[in-house]
C-alpha cells in the first residue's frame, strides 16, 4: 500500500512490444488504497511472456488493476494471427451465440432493433445476431480481425473503441462481450455506451470473475509453491486482461454509470490452466476443472454475464 515503483524507461517484451509505465489509481472508484496480490509477467509467467507487474486489489471496490499500469506503444494484438489469438473460441459455437443473445434481447426488448459490438473480432456474435433479423455493426481495432468480419458482410468501422465513430450513432443493444475486462479506463467507454443507447436499451456484458474459487485455488497454489506469481489478469501477454470484475464491482460499475441491472449471473466457463498434453499438466487441468465445478455451486464460478437497461 506504500508508493509504487514506476520504471523510467520503457519496457520491452519479447515478442517486440514497448510498454509505457504508470503509477494509476482504480479506474473504476479511483481510489489509490490497494493491497498486492502477487507479480504478473516476464519472469512471472511459466512461459517468460510479457513483461513483469504487480496485480493489486483495490481496497475500495475490490477491482483488480497492475501497478504500475502497462500501455502499449502499438496494438500488441497484431503479434497473433486471427487463429492463434481465438484458438479456443469455437466460430460455429459463437455464432449460435449471437443468436442467442439476440433472442434474449428480444425478450427483454419486446421486439428486434439495431445491435453494435465493440470489440467484435471476427464477427461471429453479429453473424448470428443477424441470422435472427437484427441491424447489425461492429468496431474492431486489429486489421485481420476486422478484415475476417467484414468478409461476412458485416458493417465493421477499423478503429480503436476509444476513437470510434459508430458510438455517435443511437442503438437498441450494444455488446461488450468479454471486452471490458481489456480497457484501461473502462467508466469512459460505459459512459459512452449509455450515450449511444436509446432510453430502455440494453448492454450485454460478460468478462471473467477474478475472485472466482478457481483463481484462489490458483494463487494457493503459486503460494504452496513458494512463488510471489498471481493468475489473475494478463496484462502485458494474450489474451491482455488488464481489469479484473467480480459481480459486486461490476454492478457497481453499471449502478453508478446511468445502467440499471437486469440480470447479472455467475457461470462456468471451460477453461484450462495449462495446454499440455504432459501428464502433470493433465493432473493440474483436472484438479483446475474440479475446483471450477465446486465454484459454480457456490456461486464464485468463472464468468459473469450480465444485462443492464440504459435508464
Amino acid at each position: 500500500m506504500g508508493k509504487t515503483f514506476v520504471p523510467v524507461a520503457p519496457l520491452q517484451s519479447a515478442d517486440g512490444t514497448t510498454w509505457r509505465a504508470e503509477d494509476r489509481p482504480c479506474p473504476i472508484c479511483e481510489s489509490k488504497v490497494h493491497k498486492r496480490i502477487g507479480a504478473r509477467g516476464g519472469r512471472a509467467q511459466r512461459d517468460g511472456k510479457g513483461v513483469e507487474t504487480a496485480v493489486v486489489r483495490c481496497l475500495n471496490c475490490d477491482l483488480l488493476y497492475t501497478q504500475p499500469v502497462l500501455l502499449p506503444e502499438s496494438n500488441p494484438y497484431t503479434k497473433e494471427s486471427a487463429d492463434e489469438y481465438f484458438r479456443l473460441h469455437n466460430p460455429q459455437t459463437k455464432i449460435a451465440t449471437g443468436e442467442w443473445l439476440a433472442d434474449t434481447a428480444e425478450k427483454i426488448l419486446g421486439s428486434k432493433g439495431s445491435m453494435l459490438e465493440l470489440g467484435c473480432g471476427r464477427g461471429e456474435l453479429l453473424a448470428g445476431a443477424a441470422n435472427r433479423g437484427w441491424s447489425v455493426c461492429g468496431v474492431e481495432m486489429t486489421e485481420e480481425f476486422a478484415n475476417i468480419a467484414t468478409a461476412k458482410n458485416i458493417e465493421i468501422e477499423y478503429s480503436s473503441i476509444e476513437k470510434c465513430r459508430s458510438l455517435e450513432r443511437t442503438y437498441d443493444v450494444i455488446l461488450l462481450a468479454a471486452i471490458l475486462e481489456h480497457l484501461y479506463e473502462p467508466l469512459e467507454t460505459l459512459k459512452q455506451v449509455r450515450e449511444a443507447l436509446r432510453p430502455g436499451g440494453l448492454v450485454f456484458i460478460d468478462v471473467p470473475n477474478e475472485l472466482s474459487l478457481a483463481m484462489k485455488f490458483g494463487n494457493f497454489y503459486m503460494r504452496a509453491r513458494r512463488k510471489d506469481w498471481t493468475i489473475n489478469l494478463s496484462p502485458t501477454f494474450s489474451p491482455f486482461h488488464v481489469v479484473g470484475y467480480s459481480p459486486s464491482t461490476l454492478r457497481r460499475a453499471l449502478e453508478e454509470n446511468g445502467f440499471e441491472v437486469h440480470t447479472l449471473n455467475v457461470v462456468k466457463w471451460n477453461m484450462e490452466i495449462n495446454q499440455g498434453n504432459t501428464l502433470t499438466q493433465k493432473i493440474q487441468n483436472s484438479m483446475f476443472n474440479a475446483v471450477q465445478s465446486v465454484g459454480a455451486l457456490l456461486q464464485m464460478g468463472d464468468g459473469i454475464t450480465c444485462w443492464a437497461i440504459r435508464k
